[in-house]
């Protein structure tokens, strides 16, 4: 019973604090800002990356089609790809 009164007595007086006002929300958003400017130079060099990566990922996605077309069925493939098709 002592311990219950006890902890509304803490609850009523912690109702009772005020808690201090402090803005950040200036600071917060310059510091947002000028990362999003960091950022977008950082992406540069990643972008042109994926433009390499996607330009490789087509010619051996075509290589790859005419390859799996000949180890699955070696007269299609030879017909389909050409001469080249039994490479």
């Amino acid at each position: 019973m002592k311990d219950e009164r006890w902890v509304r007595q803490l609850a009523a007086r912690a109702r009772t604090e005020v808690s201090p006002h402090v803005d950040v929300a200036a600071r917060v958003m310059a510091i947002l800002r000028s990362r999003s400017e960091d950022a977008a130079a950082d992406e540069r060099p990643l972008a042109w990356v994926a433009a390499f990566a996607a330009a490789i990922a087509v010619p051996m996605a075509f290589l790859g089609l005419a390859v799996w077309q000949t180890w699955t069925n070696p007269l299609v493939g030879l017909f389909i790809n050409g001469p080249w098709g039994t490479l």
